[in-house]
């Protein structure tokens, strides 16, 4: 599905990470495998009209006698993403032009600790080849097209341009989403899971990972251990000690909770559902899908527990959660068997299963936002605390400490 690198596969070298702890090797067949390209802007600021006129031409979208003069830009949203920048591009045009009147762009965080995270865990090329090779083939998906993409991994570069989602509003991560927005979440993942279930293509690709990656056992259960401490101290009181607890168990056993998820893979998951990458339409029945950069190989419960775990309050989930994902099982094992696949491919008990050992797995995103990663400023500080107590209370409610060995 991607073009093979013409990197010589001969070296490996150490990619250093300033979280505590965290050393990467990267090996050639490990590396990003896009093509290398040249003059990429290191920020939303920094492009040029020469080059987003340049790039334009490229993708057969502005006429050979027409060119970009000037740029705006305008950051989206109130929230700095953990490993990226997002802007709305408007381009002033030289004379009339069937050329994007607005569209996206999406530049590396100027973090340096989160940065060579996303860099050590290939996430820049990753949600170009996501986009790309599975947003764009799943059936019934709603999706921001991509304009352009490239990136130079050595460098660090990335550029990312994509439609503007259009009447369409953000999820509320803070007040949470409403039973309807999470239905209507629940319905478009139990589409994607069944496309792309047990997919020979996708699940043996180099660059979509299962949870036990080597770079993903060399990296997140380093940041793990190091947030929970951080965690524990500034938490603990607000948690509550059976959730500390459970998440210092959690720290313990990484490795062993990535390679029994990564035992379980079966489809191909988004692994950052929460509110703050879903646009719905007025009534809540629609969604469009963003921000690929996290996906895997993974068992389905990867983007439930993850949605709920970020993005669905705690007295939300105790009224209507379990009715949502046994709505998400019916979907599932219905989509499963328009492909022919009978409904014990994937049993309630599995999904039962997988939805307590992705609790625990999934403590390490609000656990890193608090603990490692900078999120930019106060709403974003206000996300990451809700989503703690949301996710630490995830596990409890499942009964899923009997995991843990």
């Amino acid at each position: 599905m991607v073009a093979p690198s013409d990197r010589p596969r001969s070296t490996t070298d150490a990619v250093r990470s300033d979280v505590p702890g965290v050393t990467i090797e990267m090996t050639d067949a490990l590396r990003p495998t896009l093509a290398r390209m040249t003059n990429i802007p290191h920020a939303a600021d920094a492009m040029t009209t020469d080059w987003l006129t340049a790039v334009l031409r490229r993708n057969g979208l502005l006429e050979a006698d027409v060119e970009v003069t000037a740029i705006a830009l305008e950051p989206i949203g109130d929230v700095v993403g953990v490993f990226g920048t997002v802007h709305r591009v408007t381009p002033t045009f030289s004379s009339p032009t069937a050329a994007p009147a607005t569209m996206v762009a999406k530049f590396p965080t100027d973090a340096a600790e989160n940065k060579a995270v996303g860099i050590a865990l290939d996430l820049y090329a990753r949600e170009i080849r996501a986009l790309r090779h599975v947003a764009a083939h799943t059936p019934r998906l709603d999706y921001a097209r991509v304009v352009h993409a490239d990136m130079d991994p050595e460098a660090g570069a990335f550029a990312l341009l994509i439609d503007e989602i259009v009447g369409r509003t953000v999820g509320d991560q803070v007040a949470g989403l409403t039973r309807t927005q999470t239905e209507t979440v629940v319905d478009a993942l139990a589409s994607m899971h069944a496309h792309w279930w047990d997919d020979e293509g996708l699940s043996c690709s180099e660059w979509l990972p299962r949870t036990d990656h080597p770079v993903q056992m060399a990296v997140v259960p380093g940041i793990m251990r190091s947030a929970m401490p951080v965690v524990a101290e500034r938490f603990g009181t607000r948690l509550g000690h059976e959730a500390i607890a459970i998440g210092a168990g959690v720290a313990d056993q990484y490795e062993s909770i990535m390679t029994r998820m990564s035992a379980r893979a079966r489809t191909f998951a988004h692994t950052d559902v929460r509110a703050v990458n879903l646009f719905f339409d007025a009534d809540g029945r629609d969604v469009c899908i963003i921000d690929w950069q996290l996906c895997t190989w993974s068992n389905p419960m990867q983007d439930l527990m993850y949605l709920y775990g970020s993005s669905v309050t705690i007295d939300d989930f105790e009224s209507w959660g379990i009715d949502v994902m046994r709505r998400y099982h019916e979907q599932l094992v219905a989509c499963l068997a328009d492909r022919g696949i009978t409904a014990d491919a994937y049993t309630w008990d599995d999904l039962w299963h997988d939805a307590q050992l992705v609790s625990l797995w999934s403590l390490v995103a609000p656990a890193s936002t608090v603990g490692t990663f900078e999120m930019g400023n106060d709403l974003g500080t206000q996300i990451s605390e809700v989503w703690l107590d949301r996710a630490f209370h995830l596990p409890i409610a499942l009964g899923a400490a009997a995991l843990l060995m």
